[in-house]
């Protein structure tokens, strides 16, 4: 008797690891149909959908040199990737979802959903050129943190003028703002 329980308990975690691997290679697929065609399109759901949700790791814009610098990030925290995948992905990346492609989607009534005020046109015009609103939406800071992110921003390629920063600074301070102490 006590042989055939983790003979069962065996067989049991080999049927289910197996089971479980076309789910898997489901999803990469899934994935993969969501992207545009091109050449690392399968890498980049392989990869970078196993860790992450592709909608919100694809939803910023940048260059495929820092696309490359992203997925060494990527490497350097262990992901499985070898030195020519790392170029295809940058690679498609760049092409698909560099500073030149097509605005982030937004999810219906995103926009919407922020409270209007001085500063809601400049940050949904600015932001939402390469960021999904749920990118940030979580996060709570005061005003000087969020003109450190604004500043981060122009630091990686972003063109915004001072009345531009001060508008978005100042909403997102109000709106995204500390929690009062009574509401934590």
């Amino acid at each position: 008797m006590s042989r055939t329980i983790p003979a069962v308990a065996l067989l049991l975690s080999i049927s289910i690891g197996v089971a479980s691997r076309p789910v898997a290679a489901q999803g990469a697929q899934d994935q993969a149909s969501t992207l545009p065609d091109g050449p690392g399109r399968a890498l980049v759901a392989a990869q970078c959908g196993n860790c992450h949700s592709l909608d919100e790791a694809l939803s910023k814009r940048t260059t495929a040199g820092r696309w490359l610098a992203t997925v060494q990030e990527m490497i350097d925290l262990g992901a499985p990737i070898t030195a020519p995948e790392a170029e295809a992905i940058s690679s498609y990346l760049g092409q698909h979802f560099g500073l030149d492609g097509p605005a982030a989607p937004q999810a219906a009534g995103e926009t919407s959903a922020l409270p209007d005020g001085a500063g809601r046109e400049v940050l949904t015009e600015k932001c939402f050129q390469c960021h999904q609103m749920n990118m940030w939406s979580a996060i709570r800071q005061d005003r000087r943190a969020w003109e450190g992110v604004i500043y981060r921003m122009i630091g990686r390629g972003a063109l915004w003028t001072e009345d531009e920063i001060d508008a978005m600074a100042g909403y997102l301070a109000r709106v995204r703002g500390p929690m009062p102490a009574g509401q934590r």
